[in-house]
């Protein structure tokens, strides 16, 4: 009796777009993360004098945000996978609220950076459950507007974290005390979804050329056939570099060279990721509209050095806002699209999970290096703009991951399939 009246709500909720309530609330425990982990650059100043932290262990903890990702996102996509998502992403959710509690109470530098390691790592591993949650309630036509919606959602808690983080520190008397506030939000959410989140039992799958034999071989068997996704993986990691290096760094670069106040220099950052939240919003449906995905990459590789070089070098406070505008869109632009080709494919869900998994693997590789990188030549240099100037060019990788990858846009694969067109080879 309680199955069949489980199955009858799940069933009901089928009916009526659950799917959507689903993915709100989903979206509202995500926030937590990027304010959790991008507000490390303007509780860097902060931190600094409590716990001594030099330029390296500054640029440390900066990356620990791409490393941790790094770590656990190809091995949760297969292992994880495999696992119901929903209670994934409980566990996932409950054990990350402890991780923040843990940094709110860091004596040391040692405890901050494995603590925050460790959330990273715990917030990483249910990203696939995401994928997986995608795939069961939304139509292959919806999916590129929510990725849209789900990164939006996660640059605006970037933005969240920049503009918000320097009042709550006022307000909450120190960063130990935002992080032990982040971490009860987590807690009550984790328990939120328990009654809110659901599976979906009864799945359509979408038509694919490979769904006969998905089941019956290993989900990482996709990135031998669809060889150009490693390309897809490695094409984005430069602009990730050069972002985790912003974020980290220009906070405080700003307040030396613009001679403003860490709240105002918060002010200003929050152009940054408003930039980016228009972007991620509007990235999928545009390219929906133009039926292509390939220019949102290349197009962005191009305009992000000359920005970067122009925002690291202006003494003008608006001239910066401007800048920072304009670099939070073609830094973020890319992102929806980067999530929305392996769902094109229109592979098995666990093969989605594994091709998103890939990307999330070299990207934050690459990326972990900026912000040490930045640091280490800061150290050595004698000078902030000297370090934040060295990774300028790393985004034009964008421009030539875009350029080399197939064009997937669904209109295309469709006419890839009748004519005979190989979409694995990776070429344009």
């Amino acid at each position: 009796m309680k199955r069949s009246s489980e199955e009858t709500l799940q069933a009901k909720a089928c009916s009526n777009n659950y799917g959507w309530v689903v993915m709100a609330l989903l979206w509202g425990l995500n926030l937590v993360i990027p304010i959790a982990s991008i507000s490390i650059g303007v509780m860097l100043p902060t931190m600094t004098e409590d716990l001594d932290i030099s330029p390296v262990q500054a640029g440390m903890l900066g990356g620990a945000q791409f490393l941790g990702s790094a770590l656990v996102a190809l091995p949760a996509s297969i292992w994880l996978s495999r696992f119901n998502p929903k209670m994934v992403i409980f566990a996932a959710t409950f054990l990350s609220s402890f991780a923040l509690f843990l940094q709110g109470w860091a004596s040391t530098f040692t405890i901050l950076l494995a603590a925050r390691l460790l959330f990273i790592i715990i917030a990483t591993s249910r990203m696939q459950a995401e994928v997986l949650l995608i795939h069961q309630w939304f139509t292959p036509r919806q999916i590129a507007v929510v990725i849209s919606i789900s990164v939006g959602v996660m640059v605006s808690g970037q933005m969240m974290a920049v503009g918000l983080t320097p009042h709550l520190m006022n307000l909450l008397s120190g960063w130990r005390n935002v992080y032990f506030t982040l971490g009860v939000l987590m807690l009550v959410g984790s328990f939120l979804w328990v009654v809110v989140g659901r599976v979906r039992v009864q799945v359509v799958q979408s038509p694919s050329r490979e769904s006969d034999l998905s089941d019956a071989r290993s989900p990482i068997s996709v990135l031998r056939r669809y060889k150009f996704l490693w390309v897809l993986a490695v094409a984005p990691s430069g602009a990730a570099l050069a972002f985790s290096s912003v974020m980290t760094f220009w906070p405080t670069h700003a307040m030396e060279t613009l001679h403003l106040s860490l709240t105002e220099v918060g002010a200003l950052m929050i152009l940054f990721p408003l930039g980016g939240i228009a972007a991620a919003f509007l990235a999928g449906p545009l390219s929906n509209l133009l039926r292509r995905r390939k220019p949102f990459l290349w197009l962005a590789g191009i305009l992000l050095p000359p920005i970067y070089v122009a925002l690291f070098t202006t003494h003008l406070p608006a001239l910066a806002g401007i800048l920072l505008l304009v670099a939070g869109w073609n830094a973020q632009v890319w992102v929806p699209i980067i999530r929305t080709i392996p769902f094109d494919l229109r592979l098995a869900p666990r093969e989605t999970a594994v091709a998103t998994g890939l990307s999330m693997t070299i990207l934050p590789i690459v990326g972990a290096m900026g912000a040490p990188l930045v640091g280490a030549i800061q150290q050595l240099s004698g000078s902030l703009q000297i370090g934040l100037l060295s990774i300028v060019a790393f985004p034009l990788t964008l421009l030539i991951g875009g350029l080399l990858i197939p064009e997937t846009y669904p209109y295309h694969t469709a006419q890839a399939s009748e004519t005979g067109d190989d979409i694995t080879s990776g070429t344009p």
